[in-house]
């Protein structure tokens, strides 16, 4: 049989039915999208974890002039070179590093932007110590038990913490947009389903007669599995500048500045190509599995 039998019969099949095949192709195309989402929210926790992981360090602050519970007066020069002197015999410490506070405020007043630069001063940031642990998982309570104790230090706080939070927080997004992404993908299916049926019950004459004059129940079946594929395909294409779109929202406008400032990873167009195509050929090959079964199941050719 011809090809271009075959492909006359797919464009008169979505024509007949061109309202439900575009109400399908925004269907797979938005259930796309989403599960590109979840792919493109993976690629941004696997890059913040690569970029940070290795540079994680505990914090130990020294007291300042402000009196809290832990700090009824300065740290002096004496319980400064003591605790530095026991920091650097320690064995489970990989580096130590001191930062004044003049350094910290050099270091942030970029980050802070400049309209709350303007309010703070070197003073207002306390000298610490970072920490480099050889194992930061085990390692970490019994160093901040040791020294959250010494006279002079305010608190010992622990970067892993921080980081955990920030990817708790992406992990909830790409579990949502999964979520979010199966449910539409559901319903793109049930629809894809009817839309089959419904073609088929409207050209059962044409394929009565393309089994009589010796088809195959492959090639009446196939123009069906095109026009899913079809739809399918044009809903994935649509969703990657839909990602596109999106990434630049989410990172270059929400988060602008974490992300000017390198605090945040950006995300590449090659990251969005890949998650785009990822969730195009699963979407195809969805199609394909659905009208297949469908074909198989519910409807006699």
């Amino acid at each position: 049989m011809r090809a271009s039998f075959v492909m006359s019969g797919v464009a008169s099949g979505l024509r007949r039915n061109l309202l439900m095949s575009i109400a399908l192709v925004l269907t797979t195309a938005i259930s796309l999208f989403f599960l590109g989402g979840s792919v493109l929210t993976g690629k941004e926790i696997d890059k913040f974890r690569a970029k940070y992981e290795g540079q994680l360090k505990v914090s130990i602050y020294l007291c300042g002039e402000t009196k809290t519970a832990h700090c009824t007066h300065s740290v002096t020069d004496a319980e400064r070179s003591a605790l530095q002197s026991t920091l650097n015999s320690d064995p489970q410490l990989e580096s130590v590093d001191f930062i004044s506070k003049e350094q910290a405020y050099a270091a942030n007043k970029d980050l802070l932007g400049p309209e709350a630069s303007k309010f703070l001063t070197a003073a207002d940031f306390p000298d610490s110590f970072a920490l480099k642990l050889r194992n930061l998982r085990t390692d970490y309570e019994a160093v901040a038990t040791r020294y959250s104790a010494q006279p002079g230090v305010e608190q010992v706080q622990n970067e892993n913490e921080s980081l955990k939070t920030i990817l708790s927080i992406f992990d909830s997004a790409r579990v949502g947009a999964l979520a979010f992404a199966i449910l539409i993908l559901f319903c793109a299916v049930i629809l894809m389903a009817i839309t089959i049926q419904v073609a088929a019950q409207q050209r059962r004459a044409e394929t009565s007669i393309m089994r009589l004059v010796g088809a195959s129940r492959l090639m009446t079946q196939l123009p069906f599995v095109i026009e899913a594929v079809i739809a399918a395909a044009v809903g994935g294409l649509l969703a990657i500048p839909a990602l596109a779109f999106g990434k630049w929202y989410v990172l270059n406008r929400i988060f602008h500045s974490s992300v000017r400032n390198q605090v945040l990873p950006d995300l590449s167009l090659n990251d969005i190509i890949i998650a785009g195509g990822t969730s195009l050929i699963i979407g195809i090959v969805l199609a394909m599995i659905t009208a297949w079964v469908t074909l198989r199941a519910y409807v006699r050719l």
